[in-house]
């Protein structure tokens, strides 16, 4: 890349370089064919007649402006390949680092936030930090090379010249550094903010619609997002403002320039080719001025996104966990849960307090208790989504630690009240976390079977391959949660936890679904956790919990 640069600002250099022989050569050729620092290329070409001097030069302005344009263009490409690498890279390592977060973690953030970080502060950290770095190192570069080959020119003048006009970039980065800074927390702030209300509004359209609440979340969103904008549109105008004023400026100077040497010379004629590359040099200069200005000014109201950003990626992540362990926790026995605590915060009150229990393998466990009872939280730690304040679970005897816990939920799935679906295929949302070329339809169809879903998805006219719609929309209730037991069954799993999985049901529909849970293998263990004592009438254990206590266990 730093080689690439040497190489752009070396060509700038010669295409300003060959303006003043082209323009002389156009004024008087005599003059070049007798200057003793081009004798040799002459003799080299050729060339005895001033006259046909023209025709070299103008060929050597053409070439030279040609490769300098061909290299400011693959400059560019680089950079924006460089740069754009960097962000896909932070972008995937952010949503690497998020996904393989604890679960508490998660029930603590909002993920407005994160995927505003994954998303647009990850790729405005590509457009205000990456590239505008990536072009300063080259606009400073190449800057220097062209300023010290004007010095060789006309000292004075490029002196006087640069001089100026640095000193103006300077003052407008003076004035304008602190309101830089201030929109750009301004963007961060309300870029999360838009982020959360449209994932609000779309998430609760049943209700919005229902309520006519439509004008609440457009005030919201429009408040933001008019913050939002407005303070885009003032970091863009002092970003790109500087350009017009040092144009302006920079015609005038020349103008002085022009009147100085037409004054000064026997004729502006001869005085034409110094001032022609300075104008030329004025052409290329000022762009890069005003771009190295631009990016520092990117730099400045990026630096809240950045900061955002960096935290995302100082999330940590245990390496070992990144692929999924091939095996599972051995379960031929029982679980043991013994004293065991949770609280989720140490200045809090236990949300779990010295439950112990013993579940036999193949058992139908249900639990019971009101909102805020802790039956949640207690299958939370079951399934090692949650670590224990005190006491321990054993599976057949072994302590659930750290190093065995990925192998134990290898063993475990989860039907929500709620379950997740994807807008994809209904054999996609049963094999869930398998590509498609992965999927075993053989076992999909048994899965199904079990589940008590497949006669509903054959009649389908495109079966397995129908889309369900964004959370299944197109699907009813039932079949969404019969959906999620061929999930848990695809997997194999041993050990099925039902939270709330038929509450959202009306009575018919959650007798039918608790129909094809009862037929279910055997050996399967299943954790079914309700609101209704009539829910759990066929389980084997009935417990009831009460401010994260046992009260009641048959």
């Amino acid at each position: 890349m730093f080689a690439l640069i040497i190489f752009t600002s070396f060509a700038e250099i010669f295409s300003i370089g060959a303006v003043f022989p082209f323009l002389a050569a156009l004024t008087n050729p005599a003059q070049i064919f007798n200057l003793e620092e081009l004798r040799f290329f002459w003799r080299i070409f050729g060339v005895n007649d001033p006259s046909a001097v023209l025709v070299y030069v103008t060929a050597g302005f053409i070439i030279a402006s040609l490769v300098s344009g061909a290299m400011r263009l693959l400059l560019i490409y680089a950079t924006t390949r460089l740069s754009f690498g960097i962000g896909a890279d932070i972008s995937y390592e952010i949503y690497q680092r998020t996904l393989f977060q604890p679960y508490y973690v998660h029930i603590n953030r909002n993920s407005a936030e994160v995927i505003t970080g994954i998303t647009s502060k990850a790729s405005s950290v590509v457009t205000q930090i990456i590239t505008p770095i990536l072009t300063l190192l080259s606009s400073i570069v190449i800057l220097i090379f062209i300023i010290v080959g004007l010095l060789l020119i006309d000292t004075k003048t490029t002196l006087i010249s640069f001089s100026f006009f640095l000193m103006l970039y300077l003052f407008v980065a003076l004035y304008s550094k602190k309101k830089l800074q201030k929109n750009g927390e301004i963007l961060t702030k309300n870029l999360t903010t838009v982020q959360k209300s449209l994932q609000e509004g779309m998430g609760g359209i049943r209700d919005i619609l229902l309520d006519g609440t439509q004008r609440y979340f457009l005030n919201i969103y429009r408040v933001s997002d008019s913050l939002y904008r407005k303070a885009s549109a003032e970091n863009y105008y002092y970003s790109a403002s500087p350009r017009y004023i040092v144009e302006s400026l920079g015609m005038a100077l020349i103008g002085i320039f022009a009147y100085h040497f037409g004054r000064s010379n026997d004729s502006l004629m001869s005085a034409l080719p110094i001032l022609g590359s300075l104008a030329i040099a004025a052409q290329r200069v000022l762009p890069i001025l005003q771009q190295s200005y631009y990016s520092w000014s990117n730099l400045r109201s990026g630096r809240e996104n950045l900061s955002n950003v960096v935290d995302l990626l100082n999330q940590p992540i245990k390496t070992e966990n990144s692929n999924r362990p091939i095996g599972k926790f051995t379960f031929n026995h029982d679980i043991k849960i013994d004293n065991l605590c949770f609280k989720y915060d140490e200045s809090k009150k236990e949300v779990v307090s010295n439950v112990s229990l013993t579940i036999p393998k193949g058992s139908r466990v249900g639990i019971v208790g009101q909102t805020g009872s802790g039956k949640s939280t207690l299958m939370d730690l079951l399934m090692g989504l949650l670590v224990p304040s005190k006491g321990r679970i054993c599976v057949d005897g072994i302590e659930l630690n750290e190093e065995n816990l990925r192998l134990w939920q290898n063993n475990l799935a989860h039907v929500p009240q709620n379950i997740f679906l994807s807008d994809s295929s209904i054999a996609e949302n049963i094999a869930f976390g398998y590509r498609k070329e992965e999927i075993d339809f053989e076992k999909l169809k048994i899965a199904a079977k079990k589940a008590q879903i497949s006669e509903h998805i054959e009649q389908l006219p495109d079966g397995f391959d129908t889309f369900v719609g964004e959370r299944g929309v197109k699907l009813s209730g039932g079949q969404r949660q019969r959906i999620g037991i061929a999930r848990a069954l695809y997997k194999d799993a041993e050990v099925i936890f039902l939270d709330e999985a038929t509450s959202a049901l009306d009575n018919d529909t959650e007798k039918a679904v608790m129909e094809s849970i009862d037929s279910l293998d055997k050996s399967i263990t299943i954790f079914i956790i309700a609101h209704r004592l009539s829910t759990i009438d066929g389980c084997d254990q009935k417990i009831e919990l009460s401010e994260g206590k046992v009260i009641q266990r048959t």
